[in-house]
Parts: structure tokens; sequence; C-alpha cells
């Protein structure tokens, strides 16, 4: 017997849930799957998308049955053919070359260079002001990206580059993300206008003199060999990707992470004792890092409220049956991250920021997926997590961080899970 359709949310007629998806993307998905179950069909102006919200069903997706389960279109229109779009053995062939520049030891090199770029950020702040955190955080973690894989000098320069890799976001917006993609709306003429400017940025970096040993330099020479990158445009797309993925993420999970020990000032009192007393006056050091147990459970427990993507969209290649149910080839599933790292069936008070879970090991192994899971699971994810706690005991060393806005952080679902607002905080001298 073919399995049945997955249910589906009332809808208008026509639109079906288009209106209230593109309203409010998280709670529409949070009442959809709550109603109905951890597969769930939408119509998005009469075409049928599928929510998929269980650990058991992510493992399908992205390990078990992973060839079922393909990129969608989206990625190739923001990344080209970077590694981050790519499939088979050109995503192989990528990674070959990709890895070694982030294997711990080469990551562990980069510690000192994230270490100053965070003394560098916060010597510029100026106690009693308040910033836009998302703002810093992000310019924090562009200059990293550019003093680590891109081996250039950081001067406050690169703000159009950094800019243009932000604005890619505009075309996940939820109001153009649900409109058909021959409609003209801001959001994608600015993402245009973004890639644009991205192609350009990048070529003038290719086109320089490059001597170093950085990621930057070894796309740049390669051009010139028999194996991959093959051309220019590759060239381009890979540092595309680099660039958006390299800063924009971990600049969302520091964010987060600063909002929620505002918001927390226990946890933000431990945490301040733990970065006195393992780097004290010390500079942070790669050997501080393993010893920040606590620092690293409050980003991991920020990253599972907030994690940087949300959703991750796959095209099935060929029929699947996921919980029951039938999806033909050619859907869209949206692996819902965001929704599982949220189920009180894998999380005990899942809405609680409570870094000590961490301590426990009795989670579902598919249910925390903040850099996906299986082969192709982010090869930033250590780079990531070493530049985030050595900025955040960098920062810590010098202040704390104090919530200026109006009631709790709202959420503008993009690609990534942008915050609503510019996360206000107000920097105090400890």
């Amino acid at each position: 017997m073919t399995p049945p359709r997955p249910p589906a949310p009332d809808g208008l007629p026509v639109l079906g849930n288009t209106v209230a998806f593109a309203r409010s993307p998280f709670s529409f998905t949070d009442a959809a799957v709550a109603e109905h179950g951890d597969v769930v069909r939408l119509s998005i102006l009469g075409s049928d998308r599928y929510i998929v919200a269980h650990p058991d069903l992510f493992e399908r997706a992205l390990v078990t049955d992973r060839e079922a389960f393909a990129k969608t279109d989206d990625f190739r229109l923001a990344f080209g053919d970077s590694v981050l779009a790519v499939e088979g053995d050109a995503w192989r062939e990528q990674r070959d070359l990709l890895d070694p520049f982030f294997f711990y030891r080469r990551v562990a090199e980069y510690v000192p260079a994230m270490r100053e770029q965070a003394a560098r950020r916060a010597s510029s702040w100026t106690p009693g002001e308040t910033y836009s955190m998302v703002d810093e955080m992000k310019g924090l973690t562009f200059d990293v990206l550019a003093a680590t894989l891109l081996g250039l000098d950081r001067d406050g320069g690169g703000d159009a580059l950094r800019r243009a890799a932000d604005d890619l976001n505009a075309r996940f917006a939820p109001t153009s993300w649900a409109l058909p993609d021959w409609l003209p709306t801001p959001s994608r003429r600015r993402f245009d206008r973004a890639v644009t400017t991205l192609r350009e940025e990048i070529d003038r970096l290719v086109r320089a003199d490059h001597d170093d040993d950085s990621l930057l330099s070894v796309l740049a020479n390669a051009r010139e060999g028999e194996g991959y990158p093959r051309s220019d445009a590759a060239v381009s797309d890979q540092l595309v990707g680099v660039i958006f993925a390299g800063h924009e993420t971990t600049a969302l999970a520091l964010t987060f992470a600063w909002y929620l020990l505002a918001r927390n000032p226990g946890v933000r009192e431990r945490v301040e004792r733990e970065v006195d007393e393992v780097v004290g006056d010390d500079p942070v050091r790669t050997d501080h890092l393993s010893e920040l147990t606590v620092l690293e459970r409050i980003f991991r427990e920020s990253m599972r409220l907030y994690p940087p993507i949300h959703t991750l969209p796959r095209e099935t290649t060929r029929d699947v049956e996921l919980g029951g149910y039938r999806i033909p080839a050619g859907s869209e599933a949206l692996l819902s991250v965001v929704n599982v790292h949220r189920d009180a069936r894998f999380f005990e008070r899942p809405d609680r920021f409570d870094p000590d879970r961490w301590d426990r090991d009795d989670r579902h192994d598919y249910a925390y997926v903040p850099f996906g899971a299986g082969p192709r699971r982010c090869v930033g994810r250590t780079f990531a997590t070493m530049e985030a706690k050595a900025v955040m005991a960098a920062v810590i060393k010098r202040y704390r961080l104090e919530w200026a806005g109006d009631g709790e952080l709202g959420l503008n679902p993009q690609m990534t899970t942008q915050p609503r607002g510019e996360v206000p905080m107000t920097v105090r001298e400890r």
C-alpha cells in the first residue's frame, strides 16, 4: 500500500499556507508540528513543501539515505559551485583541498589572531556606551576571517565586502522565499547587488599577488594546476561561500550567547569566574580553551536555543517514505533544526537556558545538529567553536555586556537566524 500524504494545516484558497508562513515562520512551524506531527505538508502558492522535525528523520536525510536528499538550487544560487552547494565527486574534491585548513592543529595556530582581533574590537568600545552587538560581532568575525583564512591585514577596511556577504540573506527572507522566483522583490534586488559586489571584490583579491599559506593564496595559485579549482569562477564561488559561512554564522552564535548571558546573570558570573581562574592576566591561549568548560557549555546551549542555521533544506531525488508518509521526488524537505532543538521530547524544559544540561549525555544523537550531520557536516565547526571561545574569553576578561533592549529578543529568520533589531548592549568594565 502506498503511504499517505503528510497532514497539512488549514490554509487559504489558492494561497494555502503562504501568508501564515511568511508572516511568522517559526511560530507557524511550531504550531504545525505540534498539531500534525513530525512530517507536515505546506502549501506555498500551490506548491507542496514538507517540514521534517524529528532526529530519526534527520539521520535518514543527512546520513543513512542522504543520496535521496540533495542540496536545493538555493545553495547554488547563493554560492555557485562551492563546497556549500555541490554534490558527489565535486564535493569530495573540494573538501580534500579545504579540510587541512580546518584541522585542529591548523585552527590552533589561528587562536592568537582570533584573540588579537577580539582585543582590537574591544579596545574600540567606550565603557558606558551602547553598541549594536550583531554589527560588532559580524565586524569582528569578518576581521578574524580576513586575518586567518584570507591572510589579509585588517585595518577597518573591507566593510563593503562584509555587508555584501550579509546581504546574501536577503534572497531568503520569508516574504521573498514564498513568492515566485521571477518576482523582483526588494530583498531579491538587494541579493543581486550583493552578489555583484562580492564577485567584484573577490576578483580583486584573487588578482593580487599571494605568497603565503592562507586559503586565499592556495586557491588563487591552484588555478595554474590541473585539479580543483580549474577556473577563476571556481575560486570566486569558493570564496563567496567561505566569506559568508566563515563569519556570518559565528557572529550570530556570539550575538545570541551575549544576549543569553546578559539575561542570565548567575550564569554570567560563573563564566566570569572561570575565565579569571583559567586565563587570569595572560593572553588567551589555545591550551586555555579546553579548560573553559563552562564557556563551552554556554556556547553549545546558545547554539541549541538559537541555531544560526535554523533549517536545512533538501530536495528529494526520488520518492521517499518519511515517518510513514510519502514525499514525492523533486519535493523540498525543510529539516527544522530549531524545532527539534526546542522539542521537549529530547531536551528537558527546552525553552530554558541551561548550560549544565550538557553535563548529561542523554540526548538523541541527531537532536542537536547546529553544524549539520554526517559526511557533509560543516567543515568549519572546529574553527567556529575555537573562535567563539577565544573571542568570548578575551572580551569577558575586560568587559561585561548588559542588555539594553526592550523585552525579549525577536527573531527574523532568513537563510540564517537573524535577530530582529540591533541587539543593543551596554559595555561595562569589570
